[in-house]
């Protein structure tokens, strides 16, 4: 069976799952959806800011063992009780309505299962986990709770991202036969949790390390990974990655990787991160479409298209309806459009019962194609899609 066919499955049973179990909300559609956050670090935070724009949503708990950012989230929900135990959260609260996991990347599948098995909806920030057997744990807990799953890709809803997806699938540069990308930043965020290496007993920046993060294309990159292999729309067949630590040589993790994924269409997608580019500036962040009859970019908020006969661009306007407020800017970059956007899509699939626009099953592929760049880099192989489990 392939990769389609297993969507379109998974969509039918998710439909139906969701739509028999769409819940208390049916009949609440006027109430606020009752949140609980957690992990609460910095991420959060800019989630937060986005919600308190968000009248439809109230977070009333949230969950973090570090009393710091504890502290700072509850400054941005007044009135939301604090747990540092998130275990304790989920036993002693009956009046959730769902949950949202935004902990560091190794976590997401225990907690995500934990509050599916309580009967609760989640929204897991990327990555979906840090394997392919817990993303696997996510989706059965997901399918035998009846309980939606939404996988937090929001740079799908960036709208150019939107509407290049949009014009792909409409033939506008005709088949796509080659897809290129890339980001290029600064490193991690020194002020991120620390997580205490047991091989060293030393408080570690959880990004520097293997076991909490997964891979630095888990972490960043993986929306741009995840956002091209939307627009591809194939199954995904063999990855080779390089890439290693030429400038942060102190850290498990790499700090640049350059990886190429052949589609069994033919089409090959190429893409490199770098975390040592801060100041890159128009080559940062790219994403190139290349087809049978052009060439399609994003450039300044619009959609350029190439022809490949010649001759001037063509440019696509693209609306953002989103409200100002929103992303005022008051926690940082974090605070985006695309996360504004998720909420609404979260929350029409929890009060309608419809698949969420970003599936397990997507968050799934997209972690399996890292994971597999991420084994090429450090063996020098050549990975097939069947060299990590289903």
């Amino acid at each position: 069976m392939d990769a389609k066919t297993d969507r379109r499955s998974f969509l039918v049973t998710a439909g139906a799952t969701l739509a028999a179990a769409a819940s208390a909300l049916d009949a609440q559609t006027e109430q606020p959806i009752r949140l609980a956050i957690i992990g609460a670090g910095h991420r959060a935070w800019a989630h937060l800011a986005i919600l308190k724009t968000l009248p439809q949503f109230q977070v009333v708990a949230l969950a973090d063992p570090t009393p710091a950012n504890l502290d700072k989230a509850a400054s941005l929900a007044p009135g939301a009780k604090t747990y540092s135990d998130y275990r304790k959260l989920l036993a002693e609260r009956n009046d959730i309505d769902a949950v949202v996991v935004i902990t560091p990347s190794f976590l997401h599948s225990e907690v995500t299962v934990a509050a599916l098995d309580r009967g609760l909806p989640v929204l897991c920030e990327k990555p979906m986990a840090t394997t392919v057997e817990d993303a696997n744990r996510m989706i059965e807990a997901s399918r035998k709770s009846g309980k939606l799953l939404y996988i937090g890709f929001q740079k799908r809803l960036v709208p150019v991202t939107a509407k290049m997806h949009e014009l792909a699938a409409a033939g506008e540069i005709g088949t796509i036969e080659f897809v290129s990308g890339n980001l290029f930043r600064g490193d991690w965020n020194p002020e991120s949790w620390k997580y205490t290496d047991p091989k060293t007993g030393v408080a570690t920046n959880w990004r520097y390390l293997t076991f909490t993060e997964g891979s630095a294309l888990l972490e960043d990159g993986i929306h741009e990974l995840d956002s091209l292999n939307w627009m591809i729309d194939n199954r995904v067949t063999r990855v080779m990655a390089s890439g290693g630590n030429n400038v942060f040589k102190q850290r498990e993790t790499v700090d640049h990787v350059a990886a190429v994924m052949e589609y069994e269409n033919g089409v090959k997608l190429s893409f490199e991160l770098c975390l040592f580019a801060p100041n890159a500036g128009p080559t940062a962040r790219r994403m190139v479409l290349i087809g049978s009859e052009g060439v399609m970019t994003p450039e300044s908020g619009r959609v350029a298209i190439r022809s490949r006969s010649g001759g001037a661009a063509r440019y696509v306007d693209v609306v953002d309806n989103t409200p100002k407020a929103a992303t005022a800017g008051a926690i940082g970059s974090a605070q985006d459009p695309e996360t504004y956007q998720q909420y609404l899509a979260f929350e029409s699939s929890l009060r309608t019962g419809r698949p969420p626009a970003v599936t397990p099953e997507d968050g799934k592929t997209a972690i399996k194609m890292v994971l597999l760049a991420e084994k090429s880099l450090r063996t020098h192989r050549v990975m097939n899609w069947n060299d990590l489990p289903a």
